[in-house]
């Protein structure tokens, strides 16, 4: 067995926090809910966010998973690994871009614009995610000519 690239290694241990704050903010929506449906009084909007948010939150899931699946496929060297955290990257990055030059979901209803706190978030994983793309694309085997030499 060959020695782990720095590549995979820093693309594994990116995926590993970002699926790690993802499921606990998978986790910390579940709890708001409990709470809310137990009678914690919350505003209208911020309810009506909380069911959004619970709409979407068995993907938010399967994402987390994903990523620490994915980051425990490439620290052990498995062949799909790379493949798996290229699509998790690519779909946040590319997720996040669009996000960020669209119409921002995390505007506060009624607001004139995005929240800082959101954008800031939104930023931090897309970068987070972009880097993980950088890093796995400089882990890649180099390319060989038809002789064998490197290219």
């Amino acid at each position: 067995m060959t020695t782990n690239h720095p590549g995979r290694i820093v693309a594994g241990l990116l995926l590993l926090a970002g699926g790690f704050v993802v499921a606990v903010t998978a986790f910390a929506i579940a709890v708001a809910k409990v709470l809310v449906d137990g009678g914690v009084h919350v505003s209208n909007t911020d309810a009506r966010l909380l069911s959004d948010l619970m709409a979407v939150l068995p993907f938010v899931i399967a994402f987390a998973v994903v990523n620490v699946a994915a980051a425990i496929g490439l620290f052990a060297e498995r062949g799909w690994a790379p493949s798996i955290a290229a699509g998790a990257a690519t779909i946040a990055t590319i997720g996040g871009v669009l996000v960020l030059v669209g119409r921002d979901p995390f505007a506060p209803i009624g607001s004139a614009g995005p929240s800082t706190d959101g954008v800031e978030i939104l930023v931090a994983f897309t970068v987070l995610y972009a880097v993980v793309l950088l890093a796995l694309a400089a882990a890649r085997p180099r390319a060989t000519s038809i002789m064998g030499a490197s290219a």
